[in-house]
């Protein structure tokens, strides 16, 4: 019984969507036939628009009271709801409505061959993964997947800030604008070709709030959540995946640490959304927006995104403190990484000892406080009589501190970028590059991989072979990796230098080199020209967003891994002179 009712949906969908979908490809390819009158399959046409989205409805009401409950039916046909959401908002859009019921109608027809192993959606991806092995003859990597996630993620972004519901009343927005901004909410960066405030709806804001959590939390973290909130069990790939992510060795410990992640989360942005509302209401907004505003910037701050829903970022505020102060303490929070935030829990309830922390939060602390503080210091007397100068002292120290705080990749800033010294700007280039902490938030290449290299010319300039750092000895692998880190860093952001220089002739030097180094440590400050960029200018930088977000992570967990075929043989040393 249960069987013959799940295909009744399924075989009135095929009739009356494969009618539509039928007739709107023969309008649009003019292969209708002479005798058959235009004006009623126009107007057939526009109903079946309209009717589509209930069919769907239909079948998912049918599908559920067919089904197991609620969680198989989620984990069954979670694709139809986000297939129905859209079609909803685009009632009656007849590109829409065939585009997506096509894309609905294809899901449904694979979902005959699941034999209760796994829904639509898992066999989709498993079917596209088996062939693209099979097409390409490689394996996927667990690397490659979470590349392939994040891409999947920016382009459904792109898609839904497409829809004419995310545009503000009497405007719309480019295929490459929605894109760009996919990107970079996807990959915290913060970097805007159009106006959250101006240019977008709520819906549309909402969107990019989502795509920002999606991106902070990482794709692989929430999927993991969701699977142990819902009491599944993780396949052996995805736990192999999140061990590397995390750097836990147990599945036990990879379970904690994911529930944490959660809770740390969504305690540190209540924390600041219920500040910021407070802030927001002293500042003259109504309560509803200032809960709406608290939440949003609550979210971007944790999250490094530096998304803020004023055009001229938070400028306005520049000295408030209960607002940038708030800001700058999420921030701040968001760049250290959950391994430390965990740790710092334990010496704040627990007692513990702070001289008792691990290595890495260690490392991480006092690496983090000596930038901020010297971030501070080069902005505060480089602006001092310049960006600064009609600022009292104590706005001057509240404007610098914010300012060295919002390099560890957020993106937010409180005084116009472009009224700031040419050495100022070129010595928050070099903090953008190194960003925040790992397993954190922020991007760039991670204060640990600078304690490291520090620490390793330390050690080649006193004539020690090992790297030592709080009297901990750092394998050599790790060194190696932290050098390739770098390079590699380097090299891309210089490539993407040469690259805008090439695409943007019209832009300045400083500007191109400050836009590139900000989008590859998805930082998102600028200078004022990313509105302006290019079409193909956009793309490359869209690009360079999503690379600064997962090169690092892609670039150990590669290295992490050995290939099958690597060669075993020995081979004798060979002496280079070098220096």
């Amino acid at each position: 019984m249960y069987q013959i009712l799940q295909k009744i949906p399924f075989l009135f969908e095929l009739f009356f969507n494969g009618t539509f979908i039928l007739f709107y490809s023969m309008r649009t390819m003019n292969r209708v036939p002479a005798n058959w009158s235009i004006e009623l399959i126009d107007n057939g046409l526009k109903f079946g628009a309209k009717v589509v989205p209930f069919i769907i409805l239909m079948s998912m009401i049918v599908n559920f009271i067919s089904g197991k409950g609620i969680e198989d039916f989620l984990r069954k046909h979670v694709f139809s709801i986000l297939v129905f959401v859209p079609l909803m908002i685009t009632w009656g859009d007849l590109e829409f409505a065939f585009g997506l019921c096509s894309a609905h109608l294809i899901a449904s027809v694979l979902s005959l061959y699941d034999d209760d192993k796994g829904g639509t959606i898992d066999l989709i991806e498993e079917k596209v993964i088996r062939s693209s092995s099979e097409i390409l003859g490689v394996k996927l990597k667990p690397a490659q997947l979470v590349l392939l996630s994040f891409a999947a993620v920016i382009f459904i972004g792109a898609f839904l800030l497409k829809l004419p519901v995310s545009s503000a009343t009497g405007k719309s927005i480019d295929f490459i604008d929605a894109l760009f901004m996919a990107t970079s909410a996807t990959c915290v960066t913060g970097l805007g070709s159009i106006s959250l405030a101006s240019d977008l709806s709520l819906f549309g804001q909402i969107v990019i709030l989502i795509l920002i959590q999606i991106g902070g939390l990482s794709i692989m973290t929430l999927y993991s959540s969701m699977t142990i909130l819902l009491g599944k069990s993780m396949r052996m790939k995805d736990r192999i995946i999140m061990q590397d992510l995390l750097d836990v060795s147990s599945l036990e410990e990879l379970f904690r640490m994911i529930i944490d992640i959660i809770t740390y989360t969504l305690m540190i942005e209540l924390w600041g959304a219920i500040v910021l509302t407070i802030a927001f209401t002293f500042e003259g907004f109504e309560f509803s927006k200032a809960i709406y505003f608290g939440f949003y910037h609550s979210i971007s701050a944790f999250c490094n995104a530096g998304f803020a829903l004023f055009d001229n970022s938070l400028e306005s505020y520049a000295t408030s403190p209960l607002i940038h102060g708030t800001i700058a303490i999420l921030i701040t929070l968001g760049g250290l990484g959950f391994i430390t935030l965990k740790e710092l829990k334990e010496v704040i309830v627990k007692k513990k000892s702070i001289v008792r922390l691990g290595v890495h939060s260690k490392v991480v602390l006092v690496t983090s406080f000596f930038l901020t503080m010297s971030g501070f210091v080069i902005i505060f007397f480089g602006e001092f009589l310049n960006a600064l100068d009609n600022y009292t002292l104590w706005e001057k120290i509240q404007i610098s501190m914010f300012q060295s705080v919002t390099l560890r990749t957020a993106g937010f800033n409180t005084i116009p970028m472009t009224s700031l010294n040419n050495y100022t700007i070129f010595a928050m280039i070099l903090y953008m590059f190194i960003g925040g902490s790992p397993g954190s938030t922020a991007g760039g290449i991670k204060t640990s991989t600078l304690a490291i290299l520090v620490q390793s010319i330390r050690s080649t300039l006193s004539g020690h072979k090992d790297v030592t750092v709080f009297d901990r000895k750092i394998p050599s692998q790790i060194v190696v990796r932290s050098i390739a880190l770098t390079f590699i860093s380097v090299f891309i952001a210089s490539f993407f230098v040469f690259l805008m220089m090439k695409l943007e002739p019209e832009q300045g030097f400083l500007p191109l080199v400050f836009e590139v180094f900000s989008a590859s440590g998805t930082v998102g400050l600028s200078l004022g020209i990313t509105g302006y960029l290019s079409f193909m200018g956009k793309l490359a930088i869209s690009v360079l967003m999503l690379i600064g977000r997962i090169g690092p992570l892609t670039l150990i967990l590669a290295i992490g891994e050995k290939s099958a075929g690597q060669s075993k043989a020995d081979y004798p040393h060979g002496r280079i002179m070098i220096g």
